[in-house]
Order: structure tokens, then C-alpha cells, then sequence
């Protein structure tokens, strides 16, 4: 990783080599809380880049989880209730987390299949969420408003049909703050692809370019 930060300013190796696939051994041991603390701190002071929940989501057995999920639910019987920030399994609230985030019209068809068949609630009754994800969708919504949604054959599409309802958005300082933020971190190296790609979402711009 020292190689990497002097070759790239930062040690968040990609997958593609032995390396890369430490990096993510490390960041599911770190989720999972099975590294020390001064670890965790080593790796912090190096920038280290954490595991997010669409990563989680991703690189977790889903069966596993699903026992886990099961076993938590005849536990505590709080209708799949799991808190995000579950200190006795994280990876578990993470994960139930972004199975809510992605809904049940979007996940893996056998996945809600195996989820409608143990009842599990696709809505959380936890008044929680990232900062990211409530800015994004707080940003998305209004820019949404001046754009009539199309459906094509494979996805939905967003074309702008109030330009200066759009602009008038846009050149809002909060909201050119945050999304200027989010295109720094993005070139730091400090943003996920999963969020870039919601980035990319956003109707009418492009969030790379400064505002």
C-alpha cells in the first residue's frame, strides 16, 4: 500500500491483483470489527478507504446473511427492525440497510423471493440514512421536478423540459456546494464508484464539471 500511496496519493488499491484483494479482505475485517483498534487507526492515518453499504451489500453471502437476518428476527421479534449500526454483527445492519435502499422492485429477483418468504418488511420504521443519500435524493428530487421521466426499453430516462427551472436549482449556493464536494472528493479518490453513479444520475448536469 506504501507503493501505491507514492505511485497514487492514496493506498485504496483496486481489484484486478493479490493486492486489491487485500485491500478488501482488510475493509471486511474492519466492517466486520475484527481489527484492532490501533489498526483501524493505521489505516485511517493513511487514508484507508472503508468498506461503504453498497459494498457490503455486494461482497456479502447473501444466504448467510439471510440465516443471520432469520436467527436476529427470532431473537428479538421486531419485524426485521435491525438497527444500521448493529454493533453485534455490522455487516448484518448494514446489509438489511441497503436491501431497504435498493427496494424491492430493484433487487435481484431471487433475492426478494427468498426476502418475501420469510415476510420481510421492505420499510424501515428507523428514521435514519446517510448524509450522502439524503442530500442526494434531496438535490435529485428537486432537479427531477423540471424533467418529464420517459420510459425506454430497459430504463427510465429524465429530459429536461424547464431549463431555467433547472438553472434556477442549480445556481442554489447550497446546492452547488454539495455537488461541487462531491466532484473534489470523487477526484481525491474519496468517493465509491456506486455513489459516482448515482452522482451520474442526476438530470441536466455533470457533476464532474465545476458549477
Amino acid at each position: 500500500m506504501k507503493t501505491h500511496i507514492k505511485e497514487f496519493g492514496n493506498p485504496n488499491i483496486p481489484m484486478g491483483n493479490i493486492d486489491g484483494k487485500r485491500c478488501q479482505t482488510l475493509r471486511r475485517l474492519a466492517f466486520q470489527k475484527k481489527l484492532s483498534e490501533e489498526e483501524i487507526e493505521l489505516l485511517t492515518e493513511m487514508k484507508f478507504r472503508f468498506n461503504t453499504l453498497e459494498e457490503v451489500y455486494e461482497e456479502a453471502d447473501f444466504d448467510d446473511c439471510l440465516r443471520r437476518l432469520v436467527e436476529y428476527e427470532q431473537e428479538f421479534q421486531t419485524n426485521y427492525q435491525i438497527p444500521k449500526k448493529y454493533n453485534s454483527d455490522p455487516e448484518l445492519g448494514a446489509w438489511v440497510t441497503m436491501i431497504r435502499r435498493i427496494g424491492r422492485d430493484n433487487i435481484v429477483p431471487t433475492h426478494r423471493e427468498k426476502l418475501d418468504a420469510i415476510n420481510f418488511a421492505w420499510i424501515s420504521t428507523r428514521k435514519c440514512g446517510s448524509v450522502f443519500m439524503k442530500n442526494y435524493q434531496s438535490v435529485r428530487g428537486r432537479l427531477l421536478s423540471f424533467c418529464e421521466i420517459r420510459e425506454g426499453e430497459d430504463e427510465k430516462s429524465a429530459t429536461v423540459v424547464d431549463q431555467q427551472g433547472l438553472d434556477s436549482v442549480l445556481s442554489d449556493p447550497e446546492v452547488k456546494k454539495w455537488i461541487n464536494a462531491q466532484r473534489e472528493a470523487a477526484a481525491k479518490g474519496n468517493i465509491n464508484a456506486h455513489r459516482c453513479e448515482y452522482l451520474d444520475e442526476l438530470p441536466g448536469l455533470d457533476w464532474r464539471k465545476p458549477l
